[in-house]
């Protein structure tokens, strides 16, 4: 499926493989993260901000001029650009990290995204993260990663995980406490599924 790849201020240059766009992809960067991506060598096709971050001329790809004052962030615009041009599928880099109310505000645009049906993943040179919605799931081991499931919304319930180290069967998450955080792969897949809310899913490693 084709993604829609957006890159933010924080990217640097992490995650090469993932972010460099294939045939059909959307590279679209939030700010200053059109000088973020044209510094790893990124060709964005769209760049959208309010530029408060970004000094001089965007001279690459379309362009769409943002008010400083609105209501929405420069990634909801990005996400909502790429959902009128028809994709379901999204990558943010360099989202993560730096402003800490940045981050969450990202990680509820996962949310919104799940609510959605869409996949979005959110990444930095570290982590790896996605909010799901109910149903079943295949977690491919990366190598060097821990595994980590946390409740976004208040409960989630009837979750069984296989295929790591702390195996979870028809549990209970909840938000006030971080019980999956840090498991293992013990095979090359983990099997996920729930039946209620909505689960933060990170893939993480030390720096």
């Amino acid at each position: 499926m084709a993604r829609c790849i957006i890159i933010a201020p924080l990217y640097q240059g992490e995650e090469r493989e993932l972010v460099t766009p294939e045939p059909g992809d959307l590279l679209i960067c939030a700010d200053a993260g059109y000088r973020a991506a044209k510094a790893y060598g990124l060709q964005p096709d769209l760049t959208i901000g309010d530029f408060d971050s970004l000094k001089g001329d965007v001279n690459e790809g379309e362009v769409i001029r943002l008010p400083v004052y609105k209501d929405d962030t420069d990634t909801v615009v990005c996400l909502r650009e790429g959902r009128k041009r028809g994709y379901r599928e999204f990558i943010v880099a360099g989202c993560l990290g730096g402003r800490f109310d940045h981050t969450l505000s990202c990680l509820q645009c996962a949310a919104d995204c799940a609510l959605r049906g869409e996949t979005i993943w959110l990444c930095d040179a570290q982590n790896r993260v996605t909010v799901l919605a109910p149903g079943s799931y295949d977690l491919p081991r990366l190598p060097g990663r821990t595994l980590s499931l946390l409740a976004y919304t208040p409960e989630v319930r009837g979750v069984t995980l296989c295929g790591a180290q702390w195996e979870l069967q028809n549990a209970e998450l909840r938000s006030s406490y971080p019980l999956g955080c840090s498991n293992a792969w013990t095979q090359d897949i983990a099997r996920l599924t729930f039946t209620e809310g909505l689960l933060v899913v990170c893939f993480s490693r030390d720096a």
